[in-house]
């Protein structure tokens, strides 16, 4: 019992001669984020409309590089969202012909509140939102992270095409608080 009790006295003796530190402070500061990219890049989507090879076939569509990944990095105050809005900002589509963006769900590596997509929009000269409800978050960098966007074409009135008639569009993609 004895080298009990003195192992309690020493423990006691050496507590008692601890020092008092000053207080350390350690300060945060995280600074707003919002940064949009299109991977793999800002390469050129093309479709097209094209003669079908037989008579009575209706025209075939076909594309390249219509596949685009869209990866952000958010950080916001509390209470805030934000929403990656699309809009045809230069050009018209043809006549007859519907362009069409589908966004995938999230797939990838990133973290937070990545947001919720909404399956199709047809593209016009109106914003139109595409994921909302983005909080805290990375989506990851490059192809085969964050939302995968492909733009399809749709012949909605034949009678309305002019085989002749091409146009480039400018398409923006905007992270945008709500």
């Amino acid at each position: 019992m004895r080298p009990l009790i003195y192992i309690i006295c020493c423990f006691y003796a050496m507590s008692s001669y601890a020092q008092d530190d000053d207080d350390t402070r350690v300060t945060f500061e995280l600074s707003e984020i919002a940064m949009l990219d299109l991977e793999p890049n800002n390469a050129t989507v093309t479709l097209n409309v094209v003669a079908p090879n037989n008579a009575g076939e209706k025209a075939t569509i076909v594309t390249a590089n219509n596949n685009k990944w869209i990866n952000f990095s958010s950080a916001v105050s509390a209470g805030t969202t934000r929403y990656i809005s699309i809009v045809i900002e230069d050009g018209q589509v043809p006549p007859g012909i519907y362009l069409k963006l589908r966004t995938a769900n999230y797939a990838g590596s990133g973290k937070g509140e990545k947001g919720v997509p909404t399956s199709v929009v047809t593209l016009n000269n109106s914003p139109q939102t595409i994921i909302s409800n983005i909080k805290g978050a990375y989506t990851g960098n490059g192809e085969n992270n964050g939302y995968k966007l492909t733009y399809e074409l749709e012949i909605y009135d034949y009678k309305l095409l002019d085989f002749d008639q091409s146009a480039t569009l400018s398409i923006r993609l905007t992270l945008t608080d709500f």
